[in-house]
């Protein structure tokens, strides 16, 4: 039997965020960036970030095209938000514009990190449900 020892917390998944605006952009930065809770809100220390399976399937699992990090097995996923879903709340991107006070996100993306705890093998399969082909 192999006992698995991480600071994560089984079956948790850890998502960052981040959203830009017209003046970010001119910039080259984001506008607000950090570890996205279950709320929508951001926050700076990584625990806040609690996420489960379901959680991150229900969010991605509906046509968005993820990233991987350039490695042959992504550290983490990336999930580009279109100024289409920037404006649908039903697409559940609407909130980047909430995080930024008083000014509309004209993007944004959302990043899915691999937990400690899991295995590589699992992970890809992950990666693979979530639409990433590699």
């Amino acid at each position: 039997m192999t006992v698995i020892r991480s600071a994560e917390t089984w079956g948790t998944f850890r998502l960052t965020a981040e959203a830009v605006t017209v003046e970010s952009c001119e910039a080259g930065d984001a506008a607000e960036r950090g570890w996205l809770t279950r709320w929508g809100d951001l926050a700076d220390e990584y625990f806040e970030s609690c996420w489960d399976l379901r959680d991150v399937v229900d969010m991605f699992g509906r046509g968005y095209r993820p990233e991987g990090d350039g490695d042959r097995v992504p550290r983490w996923l990336t999930f580009e938000a279109s100024s289409d879903d920037l404006l649908m709340p039903a697409d559940g991107w609407a909130f980047l514009s909430e995080l930024i006070c008083g000014e509309e996100a004209i993007g944004g993306s959302i990043c899915v990190h691999q937990p400690g705890w899991m295995t590589e093998a699992s992970w890809v399969r992950f990666c693979r449900l979530l639409g990433w082909r590699g």
